[in-house]
């Protein structure tokens, strides 16, 4: 008696691994895209503070911040006043941000900046 593997054998675990490879790449793409919503969350946020350091430390009225986490802000929108800032969901932004009222909506809205605070 001979051993090894019939046509049939070979040809169900190459379907069985078919089908475990596309279920592993969605999922990948989908953890890959709760990354970038991820990092977007977290830059708004450092944003967020660099613009209350900077109107702390220069007690100037604020202005287009040069700051390297507010430049990779993609989900959200800035409208930069004096005193405060509207913060608000990017419309035209990529598909991954959809998920932005859930995960990142608690930066949204306007922070005012004055002596040496920031209120929301």
């Amino acid at each position: 008696m001979r051993a090894g593997w019939t046509m049939i054998e070979l040809i169900l675990i190459m379907v069985v691994i078919g089908i475990l490879a596309t279920i592993a790449i969605s999922k990948l793409s989908v953890t890959r895209d709760d990354a970038k919503l991820s990092a977007d969350v977290s830059n708004m946020n450092i944003c967020i503070r660099d613009m209350g350091n900077i109107y702390t430390a220069t007690a100037t009225p604020l202005k287009n911040i040069d700051s390297s986490a507010c430049d990779r802000v993609v989900c959200y929108t800035m409208d930069i006043n004096s005193t405060h800032i509207v913060v608000d969901i990017n419309t035209t932004a990529p598909f991954y941000c959809d998920d932005l009222q859930n995960v990142g909506g608690h930066l949204l809205g306007t922070y005012q900046f004055s002596g040496s605070s920031i209120q929301r």
